[in-house]
């Protein structure tokens, strides 16, 4: 059986380690390369997959019918959403025109 609740909480929680992520590319730290690695393959490798796809299955519940019914709590759903609109604007930071300026 599909747990929506499971999901968004482990959604959540990667959004909390795409946080992390940024805090250790922007601040100077002296940490573990193997921590290092962690928080940022967890960050942003699992963000890629988790934010659209739990976003999405949202949508496709609400569009069915079906999330009005289930147990998740709308800020729950909400900061997901919340997570994957500040991935987008990750995502269109480093592709955008003057970041590899010098």
């Amino acid at each position: 059986m599909f747990s929506l609740f499971f999901f968004a909480r482990l959604t959540f929680l990667t959004g909390l380690f795409f946080l992390a992520s940024w805090v250790l590319l922007l601040l100077d730290h002296d940490l573990p390369a193997d921590l290092v690695s962690t928080v940022l393959t967890t960050g942003f490798g699992l963000g890629a997959l988790l934010f659209p796809l739990f976003n999405l299955t949202c949508l496709w519940l609400a569009l069915r019918g079906q999330l009005g019914s289930n147990s998740t709590p709308r800020w729950l759903i909400l900061a997901n959403l919340l997570w994957l609109i500040l991935f987008i604007t990750f995502i269109l930071y480093l592709n955008g025109p003057n970041y590899h300026q010098p």
